[in-house]
């Protein structure tokens, strides 16, 4: 998934929703996922470090070029 150097982190959420769409619509697979549901269900964590706060920078989280972020579920309280 490409975004801009100075990117959110809601910015990577939305660029990440458009990729997994895309791909959908090319393999055939489920038209509409809930991504609601995914984001109540799912953090997006980048070296075991939550993503949680959606105006903060990439950069501030120390992600570069070429880094992989992740998706872990949520514990339930």
């Amino acid at each position: 998934v490409v975004v801009v150097q100075n990117a959110s982190v809601l910015e990577l959420k939305k660029a990440l929703r458009r990729h997994i769409q895309l791909r959908q619509a090319r393999q055939g697979g489920v038209q509409h996922l809930s991504w609601k549901y995914i984001w109540r269900t799912y953090h997006l964590t980048y070296n075991g470090e939550k993503l949680a706060d959606d105006r903060k920078k990439l950069r501030e989280y120390g992600i570069r070029n070429r880094d992989e972020v992740s998706f872990i579920k949520k514990l339930r309280k």
